[in-house]
């Protein structure tokens, strides 16, 4: 019988991971790793064994991940707040390198390790080198479609927010934070963008140097059941009730929470150790945020039957004058300078590889998505 760990295992992602895990393999044990939360009511808590973890705690972690088969590295923190840069990077990128180096003391024989698409930057415009065939996406046809994969990353790019100007750059500041030097967080305006960076640009390091036998995905921008923690739900319910009409800029490769659980559960059964798989919806999926708000409120006139105010986007400069006054007034507050920078870029993604390799393939309807992130109750 299989035993397969989950860090994060009762977060938004992790959840429809262990759901989809449990559909898949339902004889297989699941230790379902946590420091705070014990239940999503995405599966019941008594389909797993629950284990208290941290993952800033090397030798607690390389005990119990002890007689694994498989682990899936899903804990993380996503807060775009200057007072939480510290926080962010201790935990997404030195606690991956905690889970990284207890993994391969315990001689866990694979790792899923969770990256995100903000890692990889906006990709270069598609008339370099085709673009997908709906039809079939591992065939290229010429187009001007600016889509990132798995070889995309953004420094070169000089729109895309990170501090950091190369790989070298990025592990330097990994090395640095060990030692307890953290002065390069002041020059970060992204700090979750360059920590997930710095941790995809480790993760290759312990590939290439240590063996570590870890795949790699990269999650769209999920929408769906499990967000306790009024993430994505919490721009859904805003759009929907009529409070927020002022869309960033940007664009990003949305996606049914539910693929992506059906996803990482493919990569982490049937990937490549070495591997790297982005997990995005389908092709109609990656928009703009002003049409995903516009969606948003289609479909909410669709259920309440009540008109839905125009959505605009926010001119940048003026908005992110506005947010840097209101961090500076409530620091503790969800109105960013740098959550404003992550929705200005473009940072949609193709899943071809996934679809090709995997046979992944994202089937539901982001509209459907919508309504159940909505109606989610806990």
């Amino acid at each position: 019988m299989l035993r397969i760990g989950v860090t994060g295992a009762f977060g938004f992602l992790g959840a429809n991971f262990v759901h989809a895990l449990l559909q898949r393999l339902p004889e297989a044990e699941i230790v379902a790793f946590a420091s705070r939360r014990r239940a999503n009511p995405l599966f019941s808590s008594e389909k797993v064994k629950i284990e208290n973890l941290s993952i800033l705690r090397y030798e607690d972690m390389a005990e119990k991940f002890q007689g694994l088969d498989a682990l899936a590295h899903f804990a993380g923190i996503v807060d775009y707040r200057r007072s939480m840069r510290r926080q962010v990077w201790d935990t997404d990128v030195l606690g991956s390198k905690k889970v990284f180096d207890a993994a391969l003391k315990a001689k866990v024989a694979k790792l899923l390790y969770i990256s995100s698409i903000c890692a990889l930057g906006a990709g270069r415009p598609w008339d370099d080198r085709g673009s997908r065939s709906r039809k079939d996406p591992s065939i290229i046809l010429p187009g001007q479609a600016r889509f990132a994969d798995e070889l995309s990353n953004p420094y070169d790019d000089p729109e895309w927010p990170t501090s950091f100007a190369s790989p070298q750059e990025a592990l330097a500041a990994v090395d640095a934070s060990e030692a307890g030097e953290y002065g390069f967080i002041e020059s970060m305006q992204v700090a979750y963008f360059d920590a997930k960076l710095a941790a995809w640009e480790l993760a290759k390091r312990y590939i290439s140097e240590k063996g570590l036998p870890a795949v790699t995905i990269f999650p769209g921008t999920a929408v769906g059941p499990g967000d306790l923690n009024d993430g994505i739900s919490k721009l859904v319910n805003s759009v929907w009730e009529g409070k927020l009409r002022l869309a960033p800029p940007g664009a990003t490769a949305f996606m049914d929470s539910r693929d992506l659980g059906a996803g990482a559960a493919l990569a982490l059964l049937e990937g490549k150790i070495g591997e790297a798989y982005v997990l995005a919806g389908m092709e109609e999926h990656s928009m703009s945020y002003r049409d995903f708000m516009k969606l948003i409120c289609d479909v909410a006139k669709k259920k309440d039957k009540g008109k839905r105010p125009e959505i605009f986007t926010a001119p940048l400069g003026l908005s992110l004058a506005a947010a840097s006054v209101a961090e500076y007034i409530a620091p503790k507050g969800s109105l960013t300078r740098a959550l404003l920078l992550s929705g200005s870029v473009s940072n949609a993604c193709t899943s071809a590889k996934a679809m090709r390799d995997l046979g992944y393939a994202p089937c539901s309807s982001l509209e459907e998505g919508i309504v159940t992130c909505r109606n989610f109750r806990y």
